[in-house]
């Protein structure tokens, strides 16, 4: 019981000093509404942790946003995925503050936007405005709420990032007014063999329930008893646990802040949300359990790492979390998970590991040339293909599976990739334009995917991220243009005019609207049946020709061309 209290001495007085430093920034609310949070900064997303709050709107979208602190705008971008529109603010004191998914820009920042879309006569753009040519003060809107790119209710999404090395930033840590008394909950918890590298060894993993609440939790008899191959003389034992957490104002699930695993009273191995990289941020692929969180959802935060993981989130790591235990051996097992409020849960229990034969290491992923490893580049080539596959792509050894007819199959499709690999293909008896062809991949449920391709001297080339079936594929098929409310010589002054545009293969490229050739913003939210609109504006008057524009990743282009009464 001395170090329980001592652990937590230590933790509260480094919590609340690390709080304390951002809390002096004393920051302005980005929103004048009770702040409410779908989902916090560190949560489990598919390929990346999440980056900053969502802060609740009603349901509604067009509230205010107001900057947070003086500073100027460093960056805007508008995109139908994503962030949709979004806009990032650089201050004075070294932070940058984002604000996502929003329906509307206001003032300068808003007279900015249309003026690029005009100049690049297109929806979709991005720009970095010259440094303190939009200026913005604190408490000043720049913003309306909304529900743009990849948002799936009406929210904020709101980042705080160091400008300089421009890692995100947990911004709970600020001080907002959003009260947490609730503790974390440890939902389950999960149990691996592993190498010396970290890796989980093929069958030897064992999930087991959590029973408890209010912070306290236990196992079945408080024990855990392991056969001998779960251990080797090399590698160990890892353990991983499904924790959330949620705070007051809803019952949304949240992700943990910090975390700690204890074997015999010694701090092993710690997780601290407190910052995240950019560039490392994909690698939650390996920090999570990624079959349990796919197919089960699941929030399996791994308490061990391998020797390829880079996330600055491990302030602590001995052995990489790796327990060493010996057949007959008993350790005591504690995992600590706490909230930014300082509100804890845990679960501890003894692990023993019975008698017997060790896991040989001549078993695990062998023969080794039928594996991919996340250190060792593969590649292959034949008479009509080339695929090169370099090293760092991988986060854990995966058996090796190639096939070439008609086309390349590569590799599992629900293995996921850190970066992109190269894949050649040869284009037999070539007869039409470079631009019609393209590299397509059919994932394990059937569907097809268009890879951006090049040609050159016969060849096609792709740098994909994703394992797959890969073919040579032709698309000479327009993109199809459907209006959905509206007829020709229809009068449709104070209406929004919606289409439907879609291709079959490559995707649609490039979309616009002119009015008596006069281009025109034709806006695309694809959600919710929306697709592409144009909001007439009031200028617009009396019988014009209007023509809607469609072209495909391919070149090909279907356009639309009718008498309308405005």
């Amino acid at each position: 019981m001395r170090f329980v209290f001592l652990f937590f001495c230590f933790t509260s007085f480094t919590f609340l000093a690390q709080k304390d430093q951002y809390q002096n920034y004393d920051l302005h609310p980005p929103l004048k509404i009770p702040l409410v949070l779908a989902a916090n900064f560190g949560e489990l997303r598919s390929n990346h942790f999440h980056t900053g709050l969502d802060f609740k709107t009603n349901r509604r979208e067009g509230y205010t946003i107001y900057s947070v602190e003086d500073g100027y705008v460093s960056r805007i971008k508008v995109s139908p995925w994503g962030y949709g529109h979004v806009v990032y603010i650089d201050h004075y004191n070294g932070l940058t503050s984002v604000y996502a998914h929003c329906s509307g820009f206001v003032g300068a920042i808003d007279s900015l936007v249309k003026s690029e879309q005009r100049k690049n006569e297109g929806f979709e753009f991005e720009c970095y405005p010259e440094k303190e040519s939009v200026k913005v003060k604190r408490g000043q809107p720049i913003a309306l709420s909304g529900n743009t790119g990849g948002s799936t209710a009406p929210h904020l999404h709101f980042e705080i990032r160091d400008t300089k090395t421009e890692n995100a930033i947990n911004p709970l840590l600020f001080g907002w007014d959003i009260q947490d008394h609730r503790k974390p909950t440890i939902r389950g918890m999960k149990v691996y063999g592993l190498t010396v590298e970290g890796y989980r060894i093929p069958g030897v993993s064992r999930t087991l329930p959590v029973y408890g609440g209010n912070g306290s939790y236990r196992i079945s008899n408080n024990k855990l008893t392991l056969p001998s191959n779960y251990s080797s003389a090399e590698g160990g034992v890892g353990f991983a646990f499904d924790a959330i957490d949620k705070l007051d104002g809803a019952d949304n699930v949240c992700g943990i802040f910090k975390a700690y695993l204890l074997v015999d009273g010694d701090t092993v191995f710690t997780q601290n949300m407190t910052e995240i990289s950019f560039y490392s941020n994909r690698y939650i692929n390996c920090h999570k359990d990624y079959e349990e969180f796919h197919q089960r959802r699941k929030h399996f935060h791994k308490a061990f790492k391998t020797v390829h993981n880079p996330l600055p989130i491990y302030p602590s790591a001995k052995n990489n979390g790796i327990i060493s235990i010996l057949p007959g051996e008993q350790k005591m097992i504690e995992y600590i998970c706490e909230d930014t409020e300082g509100n804890t849960a845990s679960v501890n229990f003894q692990l023993e590991l019975l008698s017997g034969e060790m896991n040989p290491k001549s078993r695990w992923f062998e023969p080794t040339h039928n594996y991919l490893f996340p250190d060792s580049a593969f590649m292959e080539m034949g008479d009509d293909y080339l695929v090169l596959f370099p090293p760092g792509l991988l986060y854990e050894p995966t058996p090796l599976v190639f096939g070439y007819q008609n086309g390349i199959t590569f590799g599992s499709p629900s293995v996921p990739l850190q970066e992109f690999y190269k894949v050649m293909l040869k284009i037999e008896d070539q007869k039409l334009p470079n631009e019609k062809y393209i590299i397509s991949r059919t994932n394990q449920y059937g569907r097809k995917y268009a890879e951006r391709s090049e040609v050159e001297d016969g060849w096609i080339t792709s740098w994909v991220r994703s394992f797959g079936t890969f073919k040579v594929d032709i698309d000479t098929i327009p993109p199809t243009i459907v209006r959905k409310n509206f007829v020709p010589n229809a009068n449709v002054r104070g209406k929004t005019l919606r289409w439907s545009i879609q291709d079959d293969l490559s995707g649609v490229a490039e979309y616009n609207i002119f009015i008596d050739d006069e281009w025109h913003l034709l806006s695309y939210e694809p959600k919710n049946g929306i697709g592409y609109y144009f909001e007439v504006p009031s200028h617009v008057q009396g019988r014009r020709t209007v023509k809607i524009r469609a072209e495909d990743y391919c070149g090909n282009t279907t356009i639309e061309t009718y008498e309308l009464l405005f």
